[in-house]
């Protein structure tokens, strides 16, 4: 707790980055052109080039017939005097089928900011052919037929996981358990590491400026290296719909996963959530959130109480954000759950306090978190004890960094990477954590703690 607090301490005093728009946002919503876009003009006026091109690279290629960013990229190609990119961007440009005033004029603005610059054969040429896009700009227009754009992206992702656990068994502190009321010893396996494949197709339908919905399907498989009660198979689908204004973001969500356990019984998983993000005042958000969900096995012979642990749980959070700059927050959030089941000694009550720190970094985003939750079961279960009811109190400590493997690019100054390269590692997004779990328990078997390291690589593909 101690090496937590301080490191916290340590992020809070050095210097915060200025960017308002950090790049986790962005993760989360790659088709909010007007996000994206702020992004990109506060990475401008930061002199953070690298970073406002990746972004602008990456929008041109989900948008490819959107004229006004592939201007935007021009025209910081050229105060970065990427004489390259310039050229490739005034040729596509020029065949561009979306040419009108309001175009030439941008473009004047760009032929304008290139005579500002020392001359050079290549910029002279590259002049030359933005004149040539505004004398024939009409002849263009004329001659081509506007392209329908799509509301809809496609995307596929690849992903990796590998997570190393000190207690995969979660076996208790005392290596003892309660077997109907007598004390027998605990068994199994304590270090382990799980690796998981997946992957997922994803289509993102953007219904105004606003608002989009979500869909995706996916598939992943685990495997473990010595013991076998993780490993499993799962299929997913997803669906999300997200609207966002100036004062407020609300988002819905809807998940259904089919886990499909090796040596134990499948279970069927569903989800419904609401969430809502209120900016009370500047710097002050209110937090709200529902959950509705339930989990179902597959009772068979071989596993003949599965049914039993059938649940369906209900439950709110509230919280409160305060903003130390739009990359830099504190959130402290309430939540309250209740679970019923099929045998009652399942069922349970429990509530938690999380505090949690996020912040800002050229390479990623930074998270620390703590949670603290209490777990009140319904009844006695008399396979375990005939008159303890058990009680939980749990703590958890958590530390994150997340980002994409551009930014690590973006943020060395001294390295010089090509626009291939660097366009290839901007689809790729990373996640490192660490977590620590104290699980205090009145039953002997679930006083134990643990400790998880994960790490992921993610690789994403956009459909045209």
């Amino acid at each position: 707790m101690i090496r937590f607090l301080l490191l916290f301490l340590l992020l809070t005093i050095s210097s915060i980055v200025k960017a308002e728009v950090t790049y986790t946002e962005i993760l989360k919503k790659p088709t909010d052109l007007k996000l994206n876009l702020r992004y990109a003009k506060e990475q401008e006026s930061l002199g953070e080039y690298k970073n406002v091109i990746a972004t602008l690279e990456r929008l041109t290629a989900l948008y490819p017939e959107n004229i006004d960013l592939k201007l935007y990229l021009l025209s910081i190609a050229v105060k970065t005097d990427s004489t390259e990119k310039v050229l490739r961007l005034v040729t596509e440009i020029r065949q561009s089928n979306e040419i009108d005033e309001k175009t030439k004029k941008r473009v004047a603005q760009v032929f304008d900011d290139i005579n500002k610059k020392k001359i050079n054969e290549n910029k002279t040429e590259a002049r030359q052919q933005v004149r040539d896009i505004v004398n024939e700009a009409e002849k263009d227009r004329e001659k081509s037929t506007k392209v329908s754009k799509s509301n809809w992206t496609f995307y596929q992702d690849f992903g990796w996981k590998t997570a190393l656990h000190s207690n995969v068994g979660s076996i208790s502190n005392t290596k003892t358990k309660y077997s109907s009321g007598a004390i027998v010893s605990m068994t199994g396996i304590e270090g382990d590491n799980i690796e998981t494949i997946n992957s997922m197709f994803g289509a993102i339908y953007q219904i105004n400026d606003n608002s989009n919905l979500n869909l995706s399907l996916g598939t992943s498989s685990s495997e473990q290296n010595r013991a076998t009660s993780d490993e499993n198979d799962t299929n997913s689908f997803s669906t999300s719909y997200s609207n966002f204004s100036n004062k407020n973001t609300f988002s819905a969500s809807l998940s259904l996963t089919d886990t499909n356990s090796r040596r134990t019984a499948d279970s069927i998983s569903r989800s419904f959530n609401l969430n809502n993000n209120y900016n009370l005042i500047d710097n002050h958000k209110i937090l709200s959130g529902l959950v509705l969900s339930d989990t179902k096995g597959n009772q068979n012979p071989s596993n003949a109480t599965k049914r039993e642990s059938n649940t369906f749980k209900k439950g709110f959070n509230i919280g409160y954000q305060y903003l130390f700059s739009q990359q830099q927050s504190l959130t402290l959030k309430y939540a309250f759950n209740e679970t019923e089941a099929i045998a009652d000694y399942n069922g349970l009550t429990d509530d938690s306090i999380t505090v949690s720190y996020s912040k800002n970094f050229p390479i990623g985003n930074l998270g620390l978190s703590y949670t603290k939750t209490d777990k009140e079961y319904n009844q006695v279960d008399t396979f375990v004890h005939p008159s303890i009811v058990r009680n939980d109190d749990v703590e958890n400590y958590s530390i994150s960094l997340s980002g994409g493997l551009g930014q690590f690019s973006n943020s060395i100054k001294l390295l010089e990477i090509s626009d291939k390269l660097q366009n290839f590692l901007n689809t790729f997004t990373y996640s490192v954590s660490w977590s620590e779990t104290n699980n205090n328990s009145n039953w002997l078997q679930n006083d134990y703690e643990k400790e998880t390291f994960n790490f992921s690589l993610t690789k994403r593909v956009y459909f045209k």
